[in-house]
């Protein structure tokens, strides 16, 4: 096989071999060729087998963890041969693989007696035990996806294709191509034969077939019989992908025929499925592709006639607004190039999400501390990091679902610096008498919901969010994401004794801060693959007192029964619960960041809880406490996005 000849002569450990030596050789090979899942040896077994890989990606798995990922090209099987051991590794097929193998007896007579061959897999014992100590992995030459649905009339397949395409090559400035395979009645002849077929790469064939645009994604269009079945498109793909991935990183699969022979063999060589659905919460169903090894996300495209709505709460499902913007000239381009924009962001989320960089915020409770979240926000605005999900409790809630259904940084901070004047100190006053609490909270809602626009149920918003509430029957975190967005924020800013109590369902809701004051775990169960949590409430500071209390030690002044008490410099029964409330958000809400990838606490031991008229203060110091954390962000973000980068 003269494939196989040229592929020897490139492996260092065959370089001692002449022309005729490497013919001979290759007769002491069997070839077999693996489908994805696929395990070609496990850790414990018996060594006895040597092999080289001609096509397609293996992963090198100690336990469930992959050390590393193989190639064409690589070998692996020799250190159980030479030691005489069991195999130390499993390995696995994580896509369609050929393998030329040699048994114990051709090894031996081969290598056994060859002084530089065992000093050249000395070498490479040791770097493969160096680069399993240091942690480090090999990333496999390509990911592939694909983008296709059970439904061949439903819209947006190309449209995501291409997002996808254009979106990952500016994260990642890694080469990406798209495979459009289009309908037709003829079998594929020419160049496109050689194109399907197991033959090396060419690249006079490449050159004939791919387009390249300005922007650094490539087109191929491959001819596609509706009917073929799947073991055929299996092989046809399989094939297509070991070409593909010896230049191209991310190789995107546009299935714009009759997709169901292809549908079925998608698991055989794709890493990931983009589904595209009408509806949400759709399940696995008959004809949708489905395995271990390959992860299914799901595009919720609303253009699609039976299409409706969901709440917007998690990472999952990616919903794609109607929009006028996507009718008008190049819907793909838009979406690349405006990525804040309303379609954008949904496919830009399902970008870093299929990267494993997807970045939730999550912003803690703390009445006027909580004005210090737009500080924070703005930084990473400007500095161009991703908020892809939003999760608040009590103030932090109310500023998430203002985020999240797309009011601007700079918007937020007006109403902060107008609801924030000494003169509107009494707005959210309603006092009530029939009720657990000082406040009704009407009026509090009355203030904040003409904000919202016409959005009024998480199903509205822009940006996947929820809010945290405790049952104060049960103790309980109650998660809130669909519903109204005004019982969403009251009931997660309704402070004990402060606030009354809402009802939603079968839970007596209060202030979320009791039970969770940073929810950095709703933010990692909403699908966040990397998390920054805010908490804003600071310890307690000797001798800052708040206006409240202030007023009252004044006035108790005038009450006789005050100077019959044991002590008259003893806390009044507010500022007892409001400390209470303090320290236990404090540290409660440190506790609960722990497993956030960065925390941030700005220093605002100096401000008290009431002080909203020092918004631009508490705002100035969420900006810097934000900006000196942004290195252990950028960090985190690189860390993350770093296994993609394009290779040198």
């Amino acid at each position: 096989m003269k494939d196989f000849q040229d592929l020897l002569a490139t492996i260092p450990i065959f370089s001692f071999l002449g022309r005729a030596e490497t013919a001979a050789v290759e007769q002491l090979f069997v070839e077999s060729t693996h489908q994805k899942g696929d395990v070609i040896c496990r850790q414990g077994d018996e060594g006895e087998t040597f092999h080289v890989i001609l096509d397609g990606e293996l992963d090198v798995l100690s336990g469930e963890k992959v050390v590393t990922i193989l190639k064409s090209g690589d070998f692996f099987g020799e250190m159980a041969l030479l030691q005489g051991g069991k195999r130390t590794a499993t390995v696995v097929a994580n896509r369609r693989v050929r393998l030329m193998t040699l048994d114990r007896a051709s090894f031996n007579s081969l290598f056994m007696k060859n002084p530089k061959a065992l000093e050249y897999f000395t070498r490479v014992l040791c770097r493969r035990l160096a680069s399993t100590s240091s942690g480090e992995k090999t990333r496999g030459s390509s990911m592939v996806l694909t983008v296709g649905s059970r439904r061949h009339s439903l819209k947006g397949k190309s449209l995501v294709a291409s997002s996808l395409a254009g979106v990952l090559h500016d994260l990642t400035r890694a080469d990406v191509i798209i495979v459009r395979v289009k309908s037709t009645d003829q079998a594929p002849g020419g160049d496109y034969a050689e194109l399907l077929s197991n033959s090396q790469w060419s690249d006079e064939l490449a050159s004939r077939l791919i387009r390249t645009d300005s922007e650094g994604v490539s087109l191929v269009e491959v001819p596609g019989r509706p009917g073929l079945s799947a073991a055929v498109c299996e092989e046809k793909a399989s094939n297509l992908v070991s070409k593909l991935s010896t230049k191209f990183q991310f190789i995107i699969f546009d299935l714009g025929m009759d997709p169901q022979g292809l549908l079925e063999a998608v698991p055989t060589f794709s890493d990931v499925f983009v589904e595209i659905v009408d509806q949400a919460g759709m399940e696995t169903a008959n004809g949708t592709p489905t395995k271990a090894r390959m992860r299914h996300f799901r595009v919720l495209n609303t253009f699609n006639a039976n299409s409706y709505g969901t709440s917007i709460n998690s990472c999952e499902p990616f919903v794609i607004p109607r929009d006028g913007a996507l009718t008008n000239g190049s819907a793909s381009q838009y979406i690349r190039s405006n990525k804040k924009s309303v379609p954008a962001l949904p496919l830009h989320r399902l970008a870093r999400k299929i990267l494993g960089a997807t970045v939730g915020v999550a912003l803690g409770g703390g009445a006027a501390f909580g004005i210090a979240h737009l500080g924070v926000l703005e930084v990473l605005e400007e500095n161009d990091i991703p908020v892809d999900l939003v999760a608040g409790c009590s103030q932090g809630s109310i500023i998430g679902i203002g985020y999240a259904a797309g009011i601007g940084i700079q918007p937020m901070i007006d109403i902060a610096m107008s609801l924030g004047k000494r003169g509107n100190t009494l707005l959210a006053v309603d006092l009530t008498l029939t009720k657990p609490g000082l406040l009704a909270g009407n009026k509090f809602i009355k203030i904040f919901s003409p904000y919202l626009g016409e959005k009024t149920t998480f199903e509205d918003l822009l940006i996947p969010c929820r809010t945290v509430a405790t049952d104060i029957e049960s103790g309980e975190r109650i998660s809130i994401g669909k519903g109204k967005l005004t019982t969403a924020f009251r009931a997660s800013a309704a402070v004990p004794m402060v606030f009354a109590p809402v009802r939603v369902g079968e839970h007596v809701l209060v202030d979320g801060g009791v039970a969770d004051p940073v929810p950095a775990e709703v933010v990692n169960e909403m699908g966040a693959d990397m998390c920054i949590a805010v908490n804003v409430v600071p310890p307690l500071k000797r001798g800052v007192e708040n206006a409240v209390s202030k007023t009252v030690r004044q006035l108790n002044r005038f009450n006789p029964l005050a100077y019959f008490g044991d002590d008259e410099q003893m806390p009044n029964m507010f500022d007892v619960i409001m400390n209470a409330m303090q320290i236990l958000q404090y540290e409660l809400g440190n506790f609960k960041a722990a497993n956030a990838e960065v925390r941030i606490n700005p220093d605002l031991s100096d401000f008290t809880w009431v002080e909203y008229y020092r918004s631009d203060e508490l705002i100035a110091r969420g900006r810097e406490e934000a900006e000196a954390k942004l290195p252990l962000i950028q960090r985190a973000m690189k860390e993350k996005l770093g296994p993609w980068m394009k290779r040198s």
